[in-house]
């Protein structure tokens, strides 16, 4: 029972991280309403179930790093409370690039399929 209790306990606050995401970070908001889009619209243009899961999942593994990536630049914010570290900016800069190939990734992904369809005719 108290396994249990732990679980829901760590949802709750997952769920508030979530709640957090939604109200304060633009980036996680839209990639969340993209992720949903890519749900609704694949279908509708003609990709097929699979299709329209990798495109939800590249998108979703593009919000990943957009959440982790708020956590360090959060955390590095608190960590030098106004004192400049150069590799506070490095860390950030690092963690901004790992969204970017995301997005990258998902755009190629998602154009991929959707040319690999017009031109088959599937």
């Amino acid at each position: 029972m108290n396994e249990i209790l732990r679980i829901l306990r760590a949802g709750g606050y997952a769920l508030e991280g979530l709640v957090y995401l939604m109200k304060e970070e633009k980036n996680s908001k839209l990639l969340l309403g993209i992720a949903i889009l890519a749900l609704i619209l694949c279908p509708l243009i003609g990709f097929s179930v699979l299709q329209t899961v990798v495109v939800f999942f590249t998108v979703m593994v593009t919000l990943v790093a957009e959440i982790l990536n708020t956590a360090i630049e959060i955390t590095l914010n608190l960590e030098i409370q106004g004192r400049y570290h150069p590799k506070v900016k490095i860390a950030k800069d690092v963690a901004a690039c790992a969204v970017f190939l995301c997005v990258i990734t998902s755009v190629t992904v998602f154009f991929a399929i959707l040319l690999a369809n017009i031109f088959t005719g599937s």
